[in-house]
C-alpha cells in the first residue's frame, strides 16, 4: 500500500504541474488516468477508466477563474481507489464526481494562500531584490506541489482500506444503482459539450454518427440449443472506426470552409482594388 500511495501522490503532483505549465491538457483523465494505470500495474483498466472518465468530464471546462470541478483530482482518486481495491468502473465513476467537487474547494483555498503573496512579490520587484523574488516563487511553487503530493499519498495510504470495506458493505441495490449511474454520466458529459457547440447545421452529422453505431450490426455467435436460436447482436463498426469516418467528414468540411473563405477574401480584394482605381480615374 505504501508504494501505491507514493505512486498516486507523485501522479497527482505531476498532473498539477503539467496542468499549470503551458496548459498542455495532459492532466485530462484520458491521459493521466492511463498513466496512473500503467504505474499501478493495471494498464488496461487505466485506459478504459480514463476514456470513460473523460466522457463524463468532456463538457466540464474552466473559463477564466471559474472552476466547476477539479476533474484531475477526482479522476485520479476515483480510478486509483477502484484499481487498488480491485473494483470496477462503477466505483471509479461514483467516487470521481464527488471528489472532483471537493477538489474545487481545496484548489480555491490554496489559490487564496498563493494570491496573498502577491504584495510581497511586488515589494521585491520595487526593491530590485530579484534573489528574494526567486526564492519566494520557488517556495510557493514547491509548497503547492508538495501539498498535492502529500494529499495523494495520505488519502490512498489511509483511505484505501476504508473504501474497500465500504464497497464490500454496499448492498446489491446500491451497486446496481452505481452501474446505472456509470452508464448515464458519460451521456451527460456529451450533452454538456453539445450544449456549448450545438448548431442546426451540425444535426445531420450528429444523427449520422448515431446511425453508424446503431444500425450497422449483425447477429454474432448464433447457436441452436434445444430448438432455441441464441445469439448476441454485435456492431460491424466499432467506435474507433466510426471516429475515423467522423475525422474524414470533419476534414472535408474544414477544407471546404477554408476554400470558401479564400474565395470570399479574394473577391473582396478585387472589389476594393476596382473602387480605388475608379476613384483615381475620376
Amino acid at each position: 500500500m505504501l508504494v501505491n500511495a507514493l505512486i498516486v501522490g507523485l501522479v497527482v503532483a505531476f498532473a498539477k504541474f503539467i496542468d499549470w505549465w503551458g496548459s498542455t491538457q495532459l492532466a485530462r483523465p484520458i491521459f493521466i488516468v492511463a498513466l496512473l494505470g500503467i504505474l499501478l500495474g493495471h494498464p488496461t483498466e487505466g485506459i478504459i477508466m480514463g476514456a470513460q472518465l473523460e466522457l463524463i468530464f468532456l463538457g466540464n471546462v474552466s473559463l477564466g477563474g471559474v472552476m466547476p470541478s477539479d476533474i484531475t483530482l477526482g479522476s485520479i482518486f476515483g480510478a486509483a481507489f477502484a484499481m487498488i481495491v480491485g473494483s470496477d468502473l462503477n466505483v471509479a465513476i461514483a467516487l470521481a464526481v464527488p471528489i472532483s467537487m471537493l477538489g474545487t474547494l481545496l484548489y480555491s483555498s490554496m489559490k487564496v494562500i498563493v494570491t496573498s503573496l502577491v504584495p510581497r512579490f511586488e515589494k521585491h520587484i520595487r526593491d530590485h531584490n530579484y534573489k528574494a523574488f526567486s526564492r519566494l516563487w520557488h517556495l510557493q511553487f514547491w509548497g503547492f506541489e508538495l501539498c498535492y503530493f502529500f494529499l495523494g499519498f495520505i488519502v490512498i495510504l489511509v483511505g484505501a482500506d476504508a473504501i474497500k470495506a465500504f464497497v464490500e458493505w454496499l448492498p446489491a441495490w446500491a451497486q446496481t444503482s452505481m452501474t446505472v449511474a456509470s452508464t448515464m454520466l458519460p451521456a451527460i458529459g456529451l450533452a454538456l459539450l453539445l450544449k456549448m457547440l450545438w448548431q442546426k447545421s451540425l444535426a445531420p452529422y450528429y444523427f449520422l454518427g448515431f446511425a453508424l453505431g446503431a444500425f450497422f450490426f449483425y447477429q454474432k455467435a448464433v447457436e441452436v440449443k434445444d430448438g432455441v436460436v441464441t445469439g448476441a447482436p454485435s456492431n460491424i463498426l466499432s467506435l474507433v472506426q466510426i471516429a475515423f469516418i467522423g475525422f474524414i467528414v470533419a476534414a472535408l468540411v474544414v477544407m471546404s470552409e477554408l476554400k470558401s473563405n479564400k474565395t470570399v477574401v479574394h473577391t473582396t480584394n478585387v472589389d476594393t482594388k476596382d473602387e480605388s482605381e475608379a476613384f483615381f480615374d475620376d
